[in-house]
């Protein structure tokens, strides 16, 4: 991998998916890997994106899961230590916001769509991945929006690395048969150890 045509996608990356949150899909151990990868991707200056999660009152995603990511701070409640470099910007819907490289482009996909679904959020993903050879993607919710964006980055031929040691799943059972589908189709199920090793030695 090389620093500069990789990208870290940060998935649903919000307290209410971490412990102690409403919907904890992520152990104490990941949320410590996930902060560790953002501060790395910030010393390297890699692109940073990702998806958030977001519902309206009585729209909980997912089906049969408990009420999360809600309210006015839906966007910017995130876990100490893991906010990207640079300013984030999100792309949902609804807003189509201006697309550059002096932010961070978020779309607001959550855990139930793929983040190329709709059309500003899909016209985001692509600025996002534009001329991206690598993505790291790593976050909460591995049977659910880390799967949407692995599949939506797979699509666009893109080569997949998922630090297993830092992406949390509500169902474990559920999660390793999704891992296993990624491996087929050649997604790297990898550690954070070894993408700090790969990219520090470019």
């Amino acid at each position: 991998m090389h620093a500069s045509a990789a990208l870290f996608v940060d998935v649903c990356v919000q307290l209410d998916l971490w412990p102690g949150g409403s919907w904890p899909l992520v152990t104490p151990e990941e949320a410590r890997n996930v902060a560790r990868l953002f501060a790395f991707a910030a010393e390297r200056t890699i692109r940073q994106g990702g998806v958030i999660c977001r519902h309206a009152e009585g729209d909980h995603g997912v089906a049969s899961t408990p009420p999360h990511c809600r309210g006015e701070s839906w966007t910017y409640d995130r876990p100490p230590g893991c906010g990207p470099y640079l300013p984030m910007e999100v792309c949902d819907e609804v807003r189509d916001a201006p697309l550059d490289r002096t932010h961070a482009t978020y779309v607001a996909s959550g855990c139930a769509c793929a983040p190329d679904e709709a059309g500003h959020a899909k016209r985001a993903f692509e600025h996002t991945t534009a001329g991206i050879r690598d993505a790291v993607v790593f976050g909460a919710g591995i049977e659910h929006g880390l799967d949407r964006t692995v599949e939506a980055l797979l699509r666009r031929r893109i080569r997949v690395h998922v630090p297993l040691d830092a992406a949390g799943a509500a169902d474990a059972d559920a999660a390793q048969a999704v891992v296993a589908r990624w491996k087929r189709r050649g997604v790297d199920g990898t550690t954070v150890a070894m993408v700090e090793r790969l990219l520090a030695a470019r």
